[in-house]
């Protein structure tokens, strides 16, 4: 079984009441889940329900553990795949006097025996959005987790609030940040998308052009993002002398791919696996879920040596048994814990060695966009239509979609102008059309 995803949301410093309240509001919406998945009676501790994907059964399982130390109500539900998987998600809610944690995480295992990749697309569990809209104070390592995209960010105040977020050495969460071009991101509501991907795990922040700039002057180009671009920002590794690490997909690099119309949901795909994935490793469960068992255990051993009839064997078998199952829980929790480490090593050194490839990659691109070179004679260019104003297009430049039909495009007005405003220049040759691809107008320009 391999784990996709794992998420964690906390609410702390609340009353016995609170907590009581809180722990009842998200077990019912855990029993709307289930419902809308299709179980008739979740109530019930266990059963099956008809699967929505029509690939047999889904089963389900509840099990509530409780002991002085807390309460600890587990969910798991299992549903089969059209690609021959079964997914399993599963959800903890942990009550304690103070506070409610809920853990929730995505699996995922062959039902047939079969030596090959496991290709999948992780998604959000639709139940942790519904218990983060249930209240807004839900946190994660002690920051606030946000629940939907913020405004654009424009003002010199907000924006330096965060640059300051992005280099804090306290931040759990990493940061997307949507910048647009010529006042539009590169896909309409790209923001807002990505949020919804990325519940709990990460914070979407559109910023404006002028942002773009104040980021680029506080961090660096090695860390900017502007001019369509998007950029997910990993929380800072704690040594002083490191950066911040990030990742940066320009907008030519998104448009090249979007030869179809459907660019973005390919990369909300990306980074729902890049951040899903790293969250797996580095998610660990909540410490009061081993501490509630473990009570629960021992509680068992007291009643039975408690028991009149209590054969000593049988006590000496139960607390060896009691002891190793406790020791075996504080082994796991520490492999867990040094798993999460060096998987958040390797993370940033595949970051630093992604923004490495990138910086090569890019810097000819984008020192030809920022020196706004005029095309020379003998030159053919390609554009990608990014957004369109009343009176012109506004195109971004790309690579070579491949394709060969291409079309006269005499009446292209829009376009053409959109070309001159970017190039600074109307003495091409030739433009072209064209005909293959799709999700905006694609250009080609000899010169």
């Amino acid at each position: 079984m391999q784990t996709l995803s794992a998420h964690l949301i906390e609410a702390t410093g609340l009353t016995p009441e609170q907590t009581k309240t809180r722990s009842a509001e998200v077990s019912q919406a855990v029993m709307a889940w289930l419902k809308h998945k299709g179980v008739v009676d979740p109530a019930h501790s266990q059963g099956e329900f008809p699967s929505l994907t029509k690939e047999g059964n889904g089963r389900y399982t509840r099990e509530l553990t409780s002991s002085e130390k807390g309460t600890v109500v587990e969910t798991r539900l299992e549903e089969a795949s059209r690609g021959g998987q079964s997914f399993v998600t599963t959800v903890w809610v942990i009550s304690t006097p103070t506070k409610v944690s809920v853990y929730c995480t995505l699996n995922v295992k062959n039902t047939i025996s079969v030596i090959a990749p496991v290709v999948t697309d992780p998604r959000c569990p639709s139940v942790l959005r519904d218990i983060l809209n249930l209240y807004s104070d839900w946190t994660f390592g002690g920051k606030p987790v946000e629940i939907l995209p913020q405004v654009v960010v424009e003002s010199e105040n907000e924006a330096q609030a965060l640059i300051s977020e992005i280099l804090s050495p306290d931040r759990k969460l990493p940061i997307l940040l949507v910048s647009q071009n010529d006042g539009e991101p590169i896909w309409p509501f790209i923001a807002k998308e990505l949020a919804y991907d990325l519940a709990g795990l990460a914070t979407v922040v559109t910023i404006g052009e002028e942002t773009s700039w104040d980021i680029t002057d506080a961090l660096g180009k090695q860390h900017s993002c502007y001019m369509g671009a998007i950029r997910l920002y990993w929380p800072v590794p704690r040594a002083t002398d490191s950066q911040v690490p990030s990742s940066v997909w320009t907008a030519s690099m998104l448009l090249s791919n979007d030869k179809d119309g459907k660019g973005n949901l390919r990369f909300r795909s990306a980074m729902r696996k890049t951040v899903m994935s790293v969250a797996a490793l580095t998610i660990i469960p909540p410490a009061e879920i081993r501490e509630v068992q473990a009570a629960v255990a021992r509680e068992k051993l007291t009643r039975l040596e408690q028991k009149a009839t209590a054969n000593t064997e049988e006590l000496q078998m139960a607390r060896l048994y009691a002891d190793d199952n406790e020791d075996l829980r504080n082994k796991l929790n520490e492999a867990q814990e040094m798993i999460a480490n060096l998987s958040n090593r390797i993370a940033i050194a595949e970051s630093s060695l992604s923004q490495a490839k990138e910086t090569q990659l890019d810097e000819a691109q984008n020192a030809e966009i920022e020196a706004d070179e005029a095309p020379s004679a003998g030159d053919t260019r390609f554009y990608k239509k990014h957004h369109s104003k009343p009176g012109y297009d506004v195109l971004i430049r790309i690579d070579d979609c491949g394709h060969s039909a291409w079309q006269n495009a005499s009446k292209a007005e829009k376009a053409k102008k959109g070309v001159e405003r970017l190039e600074k220049s109307n003495d091409w040759k030739l433009i072209q059309h064209c005909g293959t691809c799709t999700g905006g107008g694609t250009w080609k320009v000899k010169w």
